[in-house]
């Protein structure tokens, strides 16, 4: 029997969950519901979605993750509910070359989906707990047996098919160390929040962390340095300074460059930089460091509002994490 999408069946919660699929599939699990992941395994022609994208969907019709324009998203929700009744894997063509007349691709192009319904409790477990510690891993899946395993990512290489084997590797979702205060600091905050990012904010400023616990975001107080933890800055987290008293800066970039984070952003004028970067050598920082940090950021040149300057910097932090593999 054909399963039936309910109208009342939601999207993911956040954007940047439909691109990392456990968080809702691990959570369906342990409620007790049957599961299926579906991934892009291979493509004939063009896709808005990358090789490896994925759509979690739950045996109540929940899903989350999407892997086309818009176009096939309920027929996948269909067939992973169809494989979930069965309990067999199947590998189906979408679009050219497919068996299924009625589900067009408007591109053209065709897309090969591989539906799992058997990712082992102990694979799961292990996903679960490499996610807990932001530890990346690679998902290889067998498209003829059915099996999965993990594996230790030594040289993240991308999506790649070899033979029957799928590999897919994992990586930590990206979040942001946001320090600082004023206006801007909250615009910030209130958009990663929107995107899904995981956020660690540090402020001076008691107004802004009352304006902040008013919109249900939790933000810590920057009494010293020591408020940045050194294990929070790793390859897959950004930095972003929005300081409006300036005396901060120095001492919190000082730590900040001792470990890293994949971008180190500071607002303030080029003027402003000028004097941060001498302060910087003064406390000993490596030019090497130093080289690191972008200012003034943002994508938006000549942003005298918050909105347009948080925006900017948003769309800053997420083309540097395209650039360095971290989003697709």
């Amino acid at each position: 029997m054909t399963p039936h999408l309910s109208s009342g069946l939601q999207p993911a919660r956040s954007l940047l969950a439909d691109d990392d699929v456990f968080g809702d599939l691990i959570a369906w699990r342990a409620q007790g519901l049957r599961t299926a992941l579906v991934t892009l395994v291979a493509i004939d022609g063009n896709t808005p979605r990358p090789l490896g994208a994925q759509m979690a969907v739950a045996e109540d019709q929940r899903f989350s993750g999407y892997l086309s324009g818009g176009c096939i998203e309920q027929a996948i929700a269909l067939e992973a509910c169809q494989v979930i009744a069965t309990g067999r894997n199947r590998l189906v063509r979408y679009g050219k070359g497919s068996a299924y007349l009625d589900v067009q691709l408007p591109c053209g192009s065709g897309l090969d989906l591989y539906f799992d319904q058997g990712l082992s409790a102990d694979v799961v477990e292990r996903i679960a707990e490499r996610r807990a510690v932001r530890l990346p891993f690679t998902l290889v899946t067998d498209l003829v047996s059915g099996e999965s395993r993990i594996e230790e990512m030594v040289h993240e290489t991308g999506c790649v098919l070899s033979g029957d084997a799928f590999r897919r590797p994992h990586l930590p979702a990206v979040r942001v160390l946001l320090a600082g205060g004023g206006p801007a600091l909250v615009a910030i905050a209130v958009l990663l929040r929107v995107a899904g990012v995981d956020m660690h904010i540090i402020t001076p400023d008691d107004a802004v962390r009352a304006e902040l616990s008013a919109r249900g975001i939790d933000a810590r107080g920057l009494a010293d340095v020591g408020a940045i933890k050194d294990d929070f800055g790793d390859p897959w987290t950004a930095a972003v300074l929005a300081f409006h008293e300036h005396a901060w800066e120095a001492p919190v970039l000082a730590r900040i460059l001792t470990r890293p984070y994949f971008y180190v952003g500071v607002m303030g004028s080029r003027k402003a930089h000028e004097t941060r970067l001498a302060q910087l050598r003064e406390l000993g920082v490596r030019e090497q460091d130093i080289a690191r940090l972008k200012s003034p950021i943002g994508m938006i040149g000549g942003a005298k509002s918050r909105v347009t300057l948080a925006a900017g910097i948003l769309a800053d932090i997420l083309s540097a994490a395209k650039a360095a593999g971290l989003v697709a």
